[in-house]
This record gives C-alpha cells, structure tokens and sequence, in this order.
C-alpha cells in the first residue's frame, strides 16, 4: 500500500518537525543559564559556597580533617569533582563530576557532603516526584 501526500500533509510535517527542532534546540542553547552554586558542608555543617559563574578558571578547595586526613575539591564554572580524599574506599571520588542542580558527592567517612544548588528546574524522574 503507497500512501500519497498532499501539500497540505507536507506542509504539516514540516511545521511539526521545524517546531520540534526548534524546542530542543533552546533547550540545549539556554540549558545552564540558572544560578549554580557548589555547596560544601563538612559535619553537617556548611563549609563554603561558591558561585560557579563567577569561576574563570579552576579553583581547589582543599579541606584538612581530624587524623591527617583531608579532601581536595575541585571546581569551575562546568561543575565541580573530588579530585583527592583520604578515605578507605574513595566512593566520592569515583562519583565523577557533578554539574546540574540537585546533584551532590557524599563522602561519609569523612563527614563531607557537595552538592549544587541553584534556581535552575532540578532533573527528577518519575518515580522520585
């Protein structure tokens, strides 16, 4: 069976194909345009905070614990990592770098939480709404 388009079904195609280029398109383009801010709390309680707008180039956050032990963070405007820890089993480290509001690193030996905070819409799924 050959289906047969008209101008007018063409037409609608691409109206609907130009609109929804179009709405993924600025989504993309206007994505991190919200205000993020990389948030440090160690013992529950907060540590620093820094603008990620404000940040033209890396900036290390290096946070000396009790026993010798410490944990290096790192940030920029791009989003912010666990670059070094003493801890047993570094978990923090290995979750990568964080960039979108909502998101943190935890480190529970050492008591050290990250996260970023912002006006941005944080990305929930379905089951966690």
């Amino acid at each position: 069976m050959i289906v047969k388009l008209k101008k007018g079904d063409i037409l609608l195609l691409l109206i609907v194909l130009i609109a929804g280029i179009s709405y993924f398109g600025l989504k993309l383009l206007y994505k991190d345009t919200g205000n993020k801010t990389v948030v440090i709390s160690v013992n529950g309680k907060e540590y620093e905070r820094v603008d990620m707008r404000n940040l033209s180039s890396e900036k290390l956050i290096h946070i000396e614990l009790e026993e010798g032990r410490y944990i290096d963070i790192k940030a920029d405007s791009k989003g912010a990592y666990v670059s070094d820890v003493v801890c047993p089993d570094k978990i923090c480290q290995k979750t990568g770098v964080i960039d979108r509001v909502g998101q943190s690193i935890v480190c529970l030996p050492n008591k050290v939480q990250v996260f970023i905070e912002g006006n941005e819409k944080a990305d929930v799924d379905g089951v966690s709404q």
